[in-house]
């Protein structure tokens, strides 16, 4: 009898959650056995909702995907709080620390016959200038190398938690930067009525994915939102003083955030500082291990997620550059590699599955893959992956309150009669904003704010960069008809996955919870904020058909 082809994935996210997923036939067949090695003391949990745990609307327990007591009959081994310290390619071993290969715990080095590699990316926080004293008169630079306590960036449970304590106790909070991840961060307390203050370089947030009138709606939402928005703005200097309790317990307190002192010469009271201030794949066991990355991280895989120096080794997730591409650390793509990936170890274990479906279970054409034990190494990657298949990857603003989408370059000229075709709609009164910028039927670029049907239309074409005239001119006019309509089955209800709310009945129709109704068509396991509809639809009498379904 064969024996199970052996994987091992280190890291614990949701990308290797979705990998599992992705597995399942093989797991079922007993044709491979999975050992998961995370660095968190938890399995994999929804990363992407974080903010709704720092702003209390859900516990951290309910963002879960894995379960680390129940995976065993399945053949998935998940091991928490490990680290991985070298791969050895040549014996086929990851390399861990030695706490975790403590009493009771197996060694310290695991066997692998196919590894991946879903390390994600980590935070880059800049090393802010300190003042203050933490006692007996000892500034704070003078024990450097620490970070001050109430410096995060929100990328874990913890800090989460964190986060929610100070918006439980009124502390005021300061998030740097105008990316996406700023902007959700500063939207989750501020729709829990926490004091927060959002600093940003640019003259308006987003400003490298919307157009200037986009930006200056959107920069007029957060202040309504209640956030106190500073552009142009940066950290001039952290103040910190050290706490009674600290100094009743040590030589030396511990220096905690009390205020920033911001470049416009203002200081800002604070507790918390959330520094959304960019990610670096990890990258670093890959490089060490001699695998191809790239000089601003990232591990250069193919389409299927193989390393082209060693077809033992994938990556996926934050972590890969897919044919050479800077990862977009967007969680859609993850999924698509996560599906990638799992294809390719499906067949090398003798187990493909007939039909590749979408996130949402829709059919996806593609060619047959022989499966073989031993694939030979791929060919160098071309420079970007997105350019040559005309896809869009959509940025979508997690947010209860505020619909924010776009994708693409938004940046033609809607007067140059030799140029792409640029259409836009704007109502700032209503909050509404749309702007569409296609050449024939090609998607260049487009965003939706306040817009949320047209946001989940255009999100769903940007997968595939077209855009037929016709739909185009019909956006607006679907926007206004959805307030007097259910929506129909062919209505996308989840704008993560592009589950239709016909798909979401049908697994509704089979299911008792949001998760379960996930683990069948993708809904509800992306940002979350369709997890309220999908419950709704639970709750109702024997699963309620949407509109125009058949009977």
């Amino acid at each position: 009898m064969r024996s199970p082809l052996r994987i091992v994935i280190v890291g614990g996210g949701p990308v290797a959650a979705r990998l599992v997923q992705e597995l399942r036939p093989a797991l079922e067949a007993g044709a491979v056995h999975v050992t998961i090695l995370g660095e968190e003391p938890v399995p994999a949990y929804q990363r992407i909702r974080l903010g709704d745990v720092a702003s209390g609307r859900v516990d951290g327990a309910a963002l879960s995907l894995l379960d680390a007591q129940d995976p065993e009959p399945a053949g998935v081994v998940i091991r928490c709080g490990v680290t991985v310290v070298a791969l050895d390619r040549e014996r086929k071993t990851v390399m861990l620390d030695q706490a975790s290969g403590a009493p009771g715990a197996p060694g310290t080095s695991v066997p692998y016959d196919r590894l991946v590699l879903a390390t994600g990316a980590q935070a880059v926080i800049p090393d802010f200038p300190v003042s203050g004293t933490v006692g007996r008169g000892i500034s704070v630079p003078a024990a450097a190398g620490h970070r001050p306590v109430g410096v995060m960036a929100l990328r874990d449970l913890a800090e989460a938690r964190r986060l929610h304590e100070a918006v439980r106790d009124a502390e005021p909070v300061v998030v740097l930067g105008g990316g996406v991840l700023g902007v959700e961060a500063a939207l989750a307390l501020a729709e829990v009525g926490a004091a927060v203050t959002l600093l940003h370089r640019g003259h308006v947030p987003l400003g490298r994915q919307l157009d200037p009138d986009s930006g200056r709606l959107l920069l007029r939402q957060l202040l309504a939102a209640g956030i106190q928005v500073r552009p142009d703005c940066g950290v001039q200097e952290l103040e910190v003083a050290a706490r009674a309790q600290d100094r009743a317990t040590a030589h030396d307190g511990v220096p905690h955030l009390t205020g920033i002192r911001t470049t416009q010469g203002r200081r800002i009271p604070a507790t918390l500082l959330v520094a959304c201030t960019g990610v670096r794949p990890r990258d670093e066991l890959a490089a060490a291990a001699g695998l191809d990355t790239l000089p601003r991280g990232g591990i250069v895989v193919d389409r299927d997620g193989r390393c082209p120096d060693d077809s033992a080794v994938f990556a996926v997730g934050d972590c890969a550059a897919v044919l050479g591409s800077r990862p977009s650390g967007l969680i859609g793509p993850g999924w698509d590699q996560a599906r990638a990936t799992a294809g390719a170890l499906r067949a090398e274990s003798g187990v493909p599955e007939a039909v590749e479906r979408d996130a949402a279970g829709r059919p996806v054409l593609t060619s047959t893959t022989t499966p073989t034990p031993a694939p030979t190494p791929t060919p160098a990657p071309a420079p970007d992956a997105s350019a040559s298949t005309g896809r869009l990857d959509p940025i979508v603003v997690k947010s209860h309150t505020l619909s924010v989408a776009c994708a693409g370059d938004l940046t033609a000229d809607p007067w140059d009669p030799h140029g792409p075709s640029v259409s836009t709609w704007a109502d700032p009164g209503a909050g509404q904003y749309l702007r569409i910028v296609t050449q024939g039927s090609r998607l260049l670029g487009f965003v939706a704010i306040g817009l949320p049907r047209s946001a989940a239309e255009l999100s769903r074409h940007a997968l595939t960069g077209t855009l037929p005239v016709a739909e185009r001119s019909a956006l607006l006019a679907m926007e206004h008809a959805a307030a007097d309509r259910e929506l129909g089955p062919e209505d996308v209800l989840c704008r993560c996955s592009g589950a239709t709310a016909g798909q979401v009945h049908e697994a509704a129709m089979e299911s008792a919870t949001v998760d379960e109704v996930g683990g069948r068509c993708g809904a509800g396991t992306g940002c979350g904020t369709c997890r309220d509809r999908i419950e709704q639809l639970l709750a109702g009498p024997s699963a309620t058909q949407p509109a125009g379904s058949p009977a």
